[in-house]
């Protein structure tokens, strides 16, 4: 439970999970009690949040009006519709693997939005021009190639 204001919340946590008896235990009775004994705890809440489905949780926690969030896999993550609504990814055209949704910048500019407007490079595609521009000559770059330096 990590609330601001998590001791408000605890007394219902308390009593969502069925365990009322450790409302005022002096082990857990306060945020600095909680955390000290937190190896104790966890086992407790373990075992109560084992009891029901994620499904009936979501119903019995937003019934103690108690603020929580499931843990999800990336994949879950990705798909829910508050990343979708908060734009935390976008779409790219891509040409090889075609419509692919990528993770943007975290930083939105209201005058100047970042986008996307090529792939990354594929492996080995601009070592000539990099080669190139730090002075190597084509004969230098094709002896690298027969050597397997670089592809």
């Amino acid at each position: 439970m990590f609330h601001l204001q998590a001791d408000l919340y605890w007394p219902r946590f308390c009593q969502a999970i069925e365990r009322e008896d450790i409302v005022n235990d002096p082990r857990f009775n306060s945020i600095p009690a909680r955390n000290q004994h937190r190896t104790e705890l966890i086992p407790i809440i373990d075992e109560a949040m084992a009891k029901r489905t994620l499904e009936e949780w979501k119903t019995r926690l937003a019934d103690y009006k108690l603020i929580y969030s499931p843990v999800q896999t990336p994949l879950e993550a990705f798909n829910d519709p508050q990343a979708k609504a908060n734009e935390f990814y976008d779409t790219f055209e891509h040409p090889i693997w075609g419509q692919i949704n990528i993770l943007p910048s975290p930083l939105k500019f209201t005058e100047t939005p970042g986008s996307f407007r090529s792939p990354a490079p594929e492996w080995g595609q601009h070592t000539e021009e990099v080669l190139l521009e730090l002075g190597y000559n084509w004969d230098d770059i094709t002896n690298l190639k027969r050597k397997k330096v670089i592809a």
